[in-house]
């Protein structure tokens, strides 16, 4: 089953992360020195009360620290419960990665000398490689979490340590940034909304946090159920497991143009159902924006919270866990 995968670039090799545990996508912060400096980490930065380890992956391959700049990011990331961050010069794309080609890493001893067991394998890209990484072997490479902060406690400290290079007058701007991400009563789960996987019904562009995206697959196999409601398209076996489909184009007042042709399967607490949609079309990350009045024009906007932007048109946010517990989706219908 191809699997979603976030693709970036750092010190001129691409890496590839899978997107599931992908949480939020931000511009480098300042960083500062762990009081007891651990390799490869690069330094940590107060994201809304927690410090979140920042990975520099030049360290954990042998190679010197890299030096940063403001352009830059940092890939936030959540395994087992815990945080973390990739330093990354470059966010590429997101793209999906089937098993079949994940090529063994020894093949490949012109990306890496000495890869451990931070890579799974390569990924054949058409013209391009990407090193899979594993998010796991990351997180227990690290030292134990540090402890949260409370929030009132600004950026840690007051100059940056010697295991941080910074590239010329970036200082300035790095600092400013951990400050505001340290700022008082900034929560946590702020970080989780700033990813959204992106998908057309039809004309219409739509997102939903990657949080609550479990997976992709393609639509196939549709078994009807007698007696529902023309939302419900169906269920289809997933490995053994049957998804129920639902189809958002009737909730939404999107006019139903083309078939749907791919399913993006969310949860939302014990919930788990696929929404068919037209096309999967990236993972993007930034900010949301609240919804214009009008922005998502003829559209029913009761459950659009936010507006966001991808390439070069607006997609409206929605919030999934209001979408399934709506009473519009409910099959009332009895059979006898």
């Amino acid at each position: 089953m191809d699997k979603l995968h976030l693709v970036f670039a750092h010190r001129g090799v691409r890496f590839a992360l899978d997107a599931s545990h992908v949480q939020a996508v931000v511009r480098l912060p300042e960083l500062s020195p762990l009081t007891d400096p651990t390799p490869k980490v690069a330094g940590v930065f107060n994201l809304g009360g927690q410090l979140v380890p920042a990975v520099d992956l030049a360290i954990c391959f042998g190679h010197p620290p890299s030096r940063l700049r403001a352009d830059d990011f940092v890939i936030v990331m959540a395994v087992d419960g815990e945080r973390f961050g990739v330093i990354a010069n470059e966010v590429c794309d997101a793209a999906h990665i089937a098993p079949e080609v994940i090529e063994d890493v020894g093949r490949h001893p012109e990306l890496l000398a000495s890869p451990g067991l931070l890579v799974t394998g390569v990924a054949m890209r058409e013209h391009d490689l990407a090193m899979v990484l594993d998010a796991g072997a990351l997180l227990h490479a690290l030292p134990p979490p540090p402890a949260s902060l409370g929030n009132g406690d600004l950026p840690l400290a007051d100059g940056v340590g010697a295991c941080v290079s910074i590239a010329g007058d970036d200082a300035g701007v790095l600092r400013e940034r951990a400050r505001a991400m340290a700022c008082r009563g900034a929560p946590v789960e702020e970080a989780d909304d700033n990813v959204f996987v992106v998908f057309r019904l039809d004309a219409e562009l739509f997102g939903i946090s990657i949080t609550s995206v479990h997976e992709f697959m393609h639509l196939r196999n549709i078994w009807p159920i007698p007696c529902c409601p023309r939302h419900i398209l169906g269920n289809m076996n997933v490995r053994g497991d049957i998804l129920t489909l639902v189809d958002l184009r009737p909730l939404l007042g999107v006019a139903a143009a083309q078939p749907p042709a791919e399913v993006v399967v969310v949860r939302s607490g014990e919930l788990t159902v696929g929404i068919a949609v037209t096309e999967v079309m990236d993972v993007v990350a930034g900010a949301p924006r609240d919804a214009a009045p009008g922005a998502a024009g003829r559209l029913e906007v009761h459950f659009c919270t936010a507006t966001g932007r991808f390439a070069d048109r607006v997609f409206s946010i929605l919030d999934i866990a209001a979408v399934l517990a709506s009473r519009a989706l409910r099959v009332n219908e009895e059979v006898r």
